[in-house]
């Protein structure tokens, strides 16, 4: 039996700095588990996941063959030999007051022809990553977080570069982020709204050439020519020089304003909102902060966005934005030519 994690070691994230008040501190993890039959068929009895500072259990869950088979949507738990099984996003939040060192999982299999179980156990190391870049909010106007980071973000489907990854959508006046039916593209107000480099850097990846769908629509596959980094739209990838890359995705076809290798400043127009990619229902911004420039390849990082109000308050510190955040910027924040300050960088 060969059990494996993906990634092979995590990144984590602490919530200590919220919007409002929250109960406590807390910490979240997010990794796929695989389990390899090797030469016998195996039965997969219950895995056991525990979390540890040093030598201190933090905290611990049993999944009995009945949670694992609920978390599968199968009963059936059988891995013939030379096949796997793949508990997908696997997901824990639990309080921050010590952050977690490793992740002990051990998995209960039966082998056929056995009449006791074996367990497997694997060690997987969390690390902790303290953002540099001071991130300023990359849109004007009133926005929507759909999605950010906690428990109910489907971003973390996505193991490696979204686990932490936010999208936004434009509120207008009545509140809603469309008019109408919503089926036209001109009726959401997200659509075609200026994006702006939350920092200064270098533009080390773009797309521009995916069609906008018309939303709710799926695109035709083979406009991802077995490319999965295409799955994220038109796109920007800035690096900003300290390891830290910001990927802003879903944008308007053909509406980029940079080149690749170009040195941009703070609040540099990028391009537009748009709805182009495999993964977006409707238009909005996708952003996520990474260790590289490539989708489902380098690891995604925390991110906390600084220079925007929420809750009736100005947020100059970075600050996380949770999932149904409502936040807003001003709109003459906004210079399409960047910041004056040719060095400021990050």
């Amino acid at each position: 039996m060969i059990v494996q994690s993906w990634p092979p070691a995590l990144i984590g994230a602490t919530y200590t700095e919220l919007p409002f008040p929250a109960l406590h501190p807390l910490q979240e993890v997010a990794f796929d588990l695989g389990i390899t039959a090797t030469d016998r068929l195996l039965e997969l009895r219950g895995v056991v996941f525990q979390g540890y500072n040093d030598h201190q259990l933090l905290f611990e869950q049993r999944w009995p063959a009945r949670m694992v088979a609920q978390r599968l949507g199968s009963t059936d738990l059988t891995i013939p030999p030379g096949s796997g099984l793949a508990l997908r996003a696997l997901h824990f939040m639990v309080p921050a007051y010590e952050r977690l060192t490793h992740l002990e999982v051990t998995v209960i299999a039966r082998a056929a022809g056995s009449e006791s179980d074996a367990q497997h156990s694997l060690q997987i190391l969390v690390s902790f990553h303290e953002q540099k870049t001071d991130l300023h909010f990359p849109l004007r106007g009133t926005w929507w977080a759909i999605q950010g980071a906690d428990w109910s973000d489907r971003h973390k489907q996505e193991v490696c570069s979204q686990t932490y990854a936010s999208d936004f959508v434009r509120l207008g006046p009545d509140n809603h982020f469309f008019c109408a039916s919503g089926l036209a593209l001109e009726h959401h107000y997200s659509w075609a709204q200026p994006v702006y480099a939350t920092a200064g850097g270098k533009v080390s990846a773009l797309l521009y050439d995916l069609p906008d769908l018309p939303p709710g629509q799926l695109p035709d596959p083979r406009i991802f020519r077995s490319d999965p980094r295409r799955l994220l739209g038109n796109c920007v990838a800035i690096s900003h020089g300290n390891g830290e890359f910001s990927f802003y995705g879903a944008l308007q076809q053909a509406s980029l304003m940079v080149n690749e290798g170009e040195l941009v400043r703070r609040g540099t127009l990028l391009g537009r909102v748009g709805n182009s990619g495999g993964l977006s229902p409707g238009p909005h911004l996708h952003f996520h902060l990474a260790e590289g420039p490539h989708p489902f390849i380098d690891r995604g990082l925390p991110m906390r966005f600084s220079h925007f109000e929420a809750g009736g308050q100005w947020f100059e510190r970075p600050t996380t934005i949770p999932s149904r955040m409502i936040v807003s910027v001003p709109e003459q924040h906004a210079d399409p030519r960047g910041e004056k300050d040719a060095t400021d960088r990050a």
